[in-house]
């Protein structure tokens, strides 16, 4: 693809909007000011409306609509059933058991469901002790369902601490929104009775969708994204200094930032514990970059919708490049384009950034058949038509 051309807006931040929608549903007339066409927003406003209906709690394929939604239900006294894909319930659920059993909820895993049973949360213990080395996500679950509890809940996070870019934007978030925190060490504590002190919540553009549009107009055109925030809350905002890094030529504006094609990339070293979700887009631009690359700090991608890291090195060995697999990451030995060679078939294995990567590849003139595109819809379901391509 050449000549690529974008100038617009993007969807809102589906992490932002699922996490505010949690609130609002502790709290109905809070106003959630953008949108998102994305599967998981689409599953956590069902989700929703089933908990509200006492009817069973669908929730796909989305471990965020999973986490957040087993804690939200936890907080109601009876019985829930969440049911969902077998793969999402074939993934690590132990933490999340653990964290339920603390606050005296029963429950039952099968291949597709999660039950539970409690009269609401019941601390058993003084500290409720939350695992963080798989994923921030269950700390966010509880402090997003920590609205107005009659009383004060202290929390300590153990385990080496994974996606903490995501962790920091959920503090960031209920604190803005009104709630007090009191940190120290890896421990902390909501005092009882917290409402939010905001009426309702602006949301930003969403940046991992971004960094996927500005992968391509990196390697084959450019992109104005408008409505770009100054100072984002979202940790993904750290793709516009490893693109600046890399030799890609960034303008921004108060209101604006414009990609545009690199002469030549360069090889990086990035750490992603922060930043877990940059990258497979991140390594089809390594793939590209004159020199080598090494991201590493991300040993959970392999507990992702797919196995991250042996996916994505078998999508950059695909189009000739070397890749050490790591345990946290890959080591990519990337060059300029090769001719495109002979066309094959990748399969992003249900993984939605492992389409948006093989696109990237396939925008810098690979020949891809990309195997299920829909994949994208449970993010960015723009994507495809944003980039003017036929699936």
């Amino acid at each position: 693809m050449s000549g690529f051309a974008f100038v617009g807006r993007l969807p809102a931040s589906k992490s932002i909007i699922n996490r505010l929608l949690i609130v609002k549903s502790h709290f109905p007339d809070f106003d959630i000011r953008g949108d998102s066409q994305a599967d998981d927003v689409r599953f956590m406003r069902q989700a929703i409306a089933a908990l509200n209906r006492r009817e069973v709690i669908q929730v796909g394929s989305a471990g965020t609509v999973l986490r957040f939604m087993a804690l939200r239900a936890a907080r109601i006294p009876g019985r829930h059933r969440l049911q969902g894909h077998p793969r999402l319930f074939a993934r690590p659920q132990e933490e999340l058991l653990k964290i339920l059993r603390q606050l005296g909820i029963a429950t039952e895993l099968g291949s597709d469901f999660l039950q539970l049973e409690g009269s609401g949360w019941c601390m058993q213990g003084d500290t409720l002790l939350v695992p963080l080395d798989k994923s921030s996500q269950f700390a966010s679950a509880i402090l997003l369902n920590a609205w107005n509890l009659p009383q004060e809940l202290f929390v300590s996070l153990g385990g080496q601490q994974v996606s903490s870019g995501y962790w920091r934007m959920t503090t960031r978030l209920v604190q803005d929104l009104g709630m007090r925190l009191d940190f120290w060490d890896s421990d902390f504590r909501v005092p009882a009775r917290q409402v939010p002190s905001l009426s309702g919540y602006s949301v930003e553009p969403d940046l991992s969708s971004a960094f996927a549009l500005a992968a391509v107009a990196a390697v084959s055109g450019q992109a104005t994204i408008l409505d770009f925030p100054e100072n984002s809350i979202q940790p993904d905002a750290a793709f516009v200094a490893i693109l600046e890094a890399m030799g890609v030529h960034i303008r921004r504006s108060k209101e604006s930032i414009k990609i545009e094609r690199a002469k030549l990339l360069n090889g990086v070293a990035v750490n992603l514990r922060s930043t877990p979700d940059l990258f497979p887009v991140l390594a089809a631009l390594c793939a590209l970059a004159e020199g080598e690359s090494d991201l590493f700090g991300a040993p959970h991608l392999v507990y992702k919708e797919s196995n991250r890291l042996m996916k994505t090195a078998e999508l950059l060995r695909a189009v000739g490049r070397e890749v050490e697999l790591k345990e946290d990451g890959l080591c990519v030995r990337g060059h300029r384009v090769s001719p495109p060679g002979t066309k094959f078939s990748f399969d992003c294995d249900h993984d939605h950034r492992l389409a948006f990567a093989a696109a990237v590849l396939k925008a810098a003139g690979f020949s891809i058949e990309i195997q299920h595109p829909e994949v994208v819809s449970k993010s960015f379901p723009e994507f495809w038509s944003i980039l003017g391509w036929h699936t």
